[in-house]
């Protein structure tokens, strides 16, 4: 090559033959930062779950650096659209074709978050997601179950069988501490105060420690299952698996499905449904929103409003027993009965 500074070559045109940085490249590149930042299991295995869709739709050796925001939005697409759930699952056979509008603007997040690290480490000239707004959809009233439902399914665990009587401490206990199901499967038995009855949330969402009370009734039930564990040896994680090995998240959502399938429930029930059932048994009792933030561990009180719903329900009511036009009313009636 000449030396002749005329005939420079642009860095373009230098990095041409450069090594192609695939989307596994940027897989290793990305779960490493992240869990250097601390994030969460939960939040890893999500960014996990997107380098796999990505391997999926522009496949494992593209160039994550030939990718543009008009691929990221048919990423997205796809999602919504074409996407096969649980396409290489053994056991799930309904194989629902796209994902909700509230998991599609999930995947958008963590390909923000992708992207910015990419950007952040000059992989990437640009986060070909963040133009993207995240998919309008109509707010809906947050499903429930009733009393009687809840009831319905209590009563029909065997609590002679190790696994129905799990799942019936795991239910008692998500009603009670309104817990989410990775945090309640995460507990140990020195998470639990059992002089204070007081369950201590570690694994929480925010990685910030949650303390919250429970009753007589659950912290029975938690002895109980504790000393059923003690057969198989030691442990210190409340929840087991029949073989004695940590319950993960999974395992117990397959045993409910199978619960539900048996009492011919057709309504979806899931391990959140009890956390979103126990808020809206919380304010039908009068209970405080803001306070039932705190419990949620909810961050905006926007969150906390879903369940305006049984709110809206409960001050018609108070509103109608407690309205000052009684009182006047009420008057009114005195001087008419005094003027007869």
């Amino acid at each position: 090559m000449s030396n002749n500074p005329i005939h420079r070559k642009t860095k373009r045109h230098t990095n041409h033959n450069r090594k192609t940085f695939t989307v596994d490249d940027a897989r290793e590149m990305v779960i490493k930062i992240k869990q250097l930042e601390g994030l969460s299991p939960n939040s890893i295995v999500n960014y996990e779950k997107l380098f796999n869709d990505f391997d999926q739709f522009f496949g494992e050796k593209t160039d994550i650096t030939s990718l543009t925001t008009e691929d990221a939005r048919n990423f997205i697409y796809w999602q919504l659209h074409n996407k096969i759930q649980f396409k290489n699952h053994k056991y799930r056979k309904d194989k629902k074709i796209g994902v909700s509008i509230t998991s599609a603007n999930l995947y958008l997040a963590y390909g923000k978050g992708a992207f910015t690290v990419l950007v952040n480490e000059e992989v990437v000239e640009k986060n070909v997601f963040q133009g993207i707004n995240n998919i309008k959809q109509s707010e809906k009233k947050v499903e429930t179950l009733s009393v009687d439902e809840i009831k319905t399914l209590l009563r029909s665990l065997n609590k002679e069988i190790y696994s129905e009587f799990r799942l019936y401490c795991f239910l008692n206990l998500a009603l009670d501490s309104f817990g989410r199901v990775n945090e309640i499967l995460s507990l140990s038995k020195s998470d639990i105060d059992f002089d204070c009855r007081t369950v201590i949330f570690t694994q929480t969402k925010n990685r910030k420690i949650r303390m919250l009370p429970i009753t007589k009734k659950t912290c029975k039930l938690i002895k109980e299952l504790i000393e059923e564990n003690e057969d198989f040896g030691d442990t210190d994680y409340i929840f087991l698996t029949n073989h004695g090995k940590h319950l993960r998240p999974d395992t117990l959502r397959k045993h409910l499905r199978e619960v539900v399938q048996r009492l011919g429930i057709e309504k979806r029930i899931h391990p959140h449904l009890f956390r979103h059932s126990a808020s809206e048994m919380f304010l039908k009792q009068n209970g405080s929103i803001r306070v039932l933030q705190k419990i949620l561990d909810h961050h905006s009180p926007d969150v906390t409003m879903r369940y305006a719903h049984v709110l809206d329900e409960t001050i018609k009511a108070q509103h109608e027993q407690f309205t000052p036009l009684n009182l006047i009313d009420e008057v009114e009636r005195r001087k008419t009965r005094r003027n007869k």
